[in-house]
């Protein structure tokens, strides 16, 4: 349980919080810079802040949990994966996003299709990723719940409330300045964590010797990570990481340069190529430091035990023999993490709404200060919207919940919207036809596999290939008007140069 001291560092880290978001409200003064930064953000701020908002308690809870028991592979999946999503990035889609000089990723989807298919993938964009984000909201609330004895309720309230006035008065600004100060500390908080539990299991070879073999391996099929898992994993993080995510293409849409959104991407890359490690390493050494959670025998989990809960637990029980007041400052690190993507999601998602929808069908000769105020009204209405998705997630039943919904939810509903947003960039053949029945296709080849198979690879794999050959193939078939040609021939003279 938390001690005087660890509250003390929490109250200590609230005021630093509070101070940046004051400081970025001056920075956030009209809607181009409230939801883009003003297109001025400094490429390695935009690269820390792109990396550690793809983070959050998700990764800390879910994904350590699920890798104290597939061991390496966890490592292969999630890091390998978004390293190699991001160099294919860095080439293809950072540059065009930086070009575009947009106020959000959809806004450019008029030009290129039309607004129906701008309306479409804003308002469905919407509605998934308020799961996505209740899910991250529930991840945080875990955390305080295993270090405090808070029930899990109370915490995903103030926590929701905590991070909507956050967003709300500072902006994109405002989660930018928290992820440079949570990086600095949550690097060093992890790192020391990280050498205390391989000396605690007698260094890195020895940690790996005491586990199951297969635990070792690059890839554990048994432990339901297997490489066409990965290949299927891999397609999809390719388009979450580099603009399917909404938060995450903000970052390269607010840069000035498409060579700083290159610079950007590359060292989000090389960072989440190492860091994960020392998230991983405490979990893969979990039923060696944790022993009565796990089975002496197989080293697997006793029934009853949430693999949600195995990171903080390792890291409780390192810490709070180090020095007091390191959980307090572990806590504040992995809430700010949390609050950093929720934020910026948050964030992306009000903008979305306020230009691609609100202002574009019904106050088209709104001003810039009443959009500005109804930018803050949606953000803080799509901020109420997340906490109480939290909330029901929250009484759902079953364990691990966190890495497989996240999973289930990327595999089975980021694609569809993310293929149009994504590849309507590269290729001009196709038209909004194609858009909108790749997603309507994708959306359903998903709802009927899911119902004959569980295996991610399976279904998502199936739901992928629709969704492209749909719209691969009609971009062969239809034509667009000579109006429309005209539109979108001069919309890739802009991101093409």
């Amino acid at each position: 349980m938390l001690t005087q001291i660890d509250y003390a560092v929490i109250a200590v880290y609230a005021v630093l919080m509070a101070w940046i978001g004051i400081l970025a409200k001056r920075k956030s003064a009209n809607v181009e810079q409230y939801f883009a930064a003003g297109h001025g953000l400094p490429w390695w701020m935009a690269a820390i802040s792109h990396h550690v908002s793809g983070y959050s308690a998700v990764a800390f809870v879910g994904f350590a949990g699920r890798a104290a028991v597939t061991g390496f592979s966890m490592w292969t999946l999630f890091s390998l994966g978004v390293f190699v999503a991001l160099v294919i990035g860095c080439l293809v889609w950072a540059p065009r996003w930086s070009r575009l000089k947009v106020l959000t990723p959809v806004e450019y989807l008029e030009a290129r299709y039309g607004n129906s298919v701008r309306g479409l993938i804003a308002v469905s964009g919407i509605l998934i990723k308020f799961i996505d984000l209740g899910i991250k909201l529930f991840a945080i609330s875990i955390v305080v719940h295993v270090v405090t004895g808070w029930a899990v309720l109370p915490v995903i309230v103030v926590s929701g409330l905590i991070t909507i006035a956050y967003v709300f008065i500072g902006g994109l600004w405002a989660t930018v300045l928290t992820d440079l100060v949570q990086f600095v500390v949550q690097l060093v908080m992890s790192l020391a964590v990280l050498f205390i539990a391989l000396d605690m299991v007698g260094g890195w070879n020895a940690m790996w010797d005491s586990l199951p073999r297969e635990r070792a391996g690059f890839f554990n099929a048994e432990g339901g990570i297997s490489a066409s898992f990965w290949l299927v994993y891999v397609v999809v993080i390719i388009f979450s990481y580099n603009g399917g995510t909404w938060g995450l293409a903000q970052r390269f849409v607010s840069v000035e340069k498409p060579r700083d959104a290159q610079r950007a991407a590359l060292l989000s890359a090389v960072l989440y190529l190492f860091y994960p490690i020392v998230i991983f390493v405490p979990a893969w050494a979990a039923p060696l430091l944790i022993p009565e959670y796990f089975d002496p025998q197989t080293l697997q989990p006793i029934a009853g035990f949430d693999l949600d809960q195995t990171y903080i637990l390792v890291t409780q029980k390192i810490l709070s023999a180090l020095a007091p007041g390191l959980i307090g400052l572990l806590v504040c690190s992995m809430f700010a993490a949390t609050m950093s993507m929720i934020d910026s999601d948050i964030n992306a998602l009000a903008a979305v709404f306020t230009k691609d929808f609100y202002q574009r069908n019904f106050r088209r000769e709104i001003d810039d200060r009443a959009l500005f105020r109804a930018g803050m009204t949606i953000t803080a209405i799509f901020g109420l919207a997340v906490l109480i998705t939290a909330i029901v997630i929250s009484q759902s039943q079953g364990m691990n919940k966190v890495f497989g919904l996240t999973v289930k939810l990327f595999g089975g509903l980021l694609s569809p919207i993310a293929i149009p947003l994504m590849f309507g960039m590269i290729w001009k053949r196709p038209t909004a036809r194609g858009a909108i029945l790749s997603f309507i296709g994708g959306v359903i080849t998903y709802f009927i596999a899911i119902q004959y198979t569980d295996r991610f690879e399976i279904y998502t794999g199936v739901e992928i290939l629709v969704a492209l050959v749909i719209y691969f193939g009609e971009g062969y078939i239809s034509r667009r008007s000579e109006e429309k040609e005209a539109e979108v021939e001069a919309l890739f003279e802009r991101i093409e140069k």
